[in-house]
């Protein structure tokens, strides 16, 4: 039987994973973020979606709004860009220490460790340099807040979300995800390396 701290490590395995290989992005905007972090807005040139398999006892919807680009086909082929900015959610129904991929609308709550509550939530912020490496002192975690999952159609999670981060800062936002099961892969291979493109 899992822990609640295996749990946790899990949500924020899918938050690793997505916010390296998912620094790619295109086609149709797929959502849109209001606020900033450390200043810096993010505009959303794409959204991926899928429920993913951690491990036996987790599972989640795992949602990327991405600043560039074709999300999905990135994920896939493992590319990322400079001066990429993602945004990665992450939610799943919680009891008897089992996540499960939420099947119905419903208002997830972010939480940050320890028991998650009943519907639980996570979302992070990520940045890449011009060499495409993470600049960790960029990244941003929700601390309080709610994600809405509106409509659910198979891999597709479309919804909102009113978070505070740990900076302080608020952030406000939509999400209309194309389905993308490939984020499945990157989470199965998260130590390939991605291939860092213009």
């Amino acid at each position: 039987m899992l822990s609640k701290y295996a749990i946790t490590a899990g949500m924020r395995s899918i938050l690793l994973v997505l916010s390296v290989v998912a620094a790619c992005g295109g086609g149709d905007d797929g959502g849109s973020v209001s606020g900033t972090v450390h200043g810096t807005g993010i505009s959303v040139g794409d959204s991926i979606s899928a429920s993913v398999t951690i491990n036996t006892n987790q599972h989640a919807a795992a949602i990327a709004l991405t600043s560039t680009g074709d999300a999905c086909t990135e994920v896939t082929n493992r590319v990322t860009h400079p001066s990429e900015k993602v945004v990665v959610i992450t939610v799943a129904d919680y009891a008897n220490l089992t996540l499960t991929t939420p099947t119905a609308p419903g208002m997830y709550s972010i939480y940050q460790g320890g028991s998650p509550p009943p519907k639980a939530a996570t979302l992070q912020v990520t940045f890449s340099d011009l060499n495409c490496a993470d600049i960790s002192s960029m990244d941003s975690k929700a601390t309080t807040g709610t994600v809405t999952l509106s409509a659910i159609s198979g891999n597709a999670f479309d919804g909102s979300f009113d978070v505070v981060m740990d900076t302080g800062d608020h952030l406000k936002g939509s999400f209309h995800p194309s389905e993308c099961p490939q984020i499945q892969s990157a989470i199965d291979n998260q130590g390939s390396a991605a291939s860092c493109q213009p």
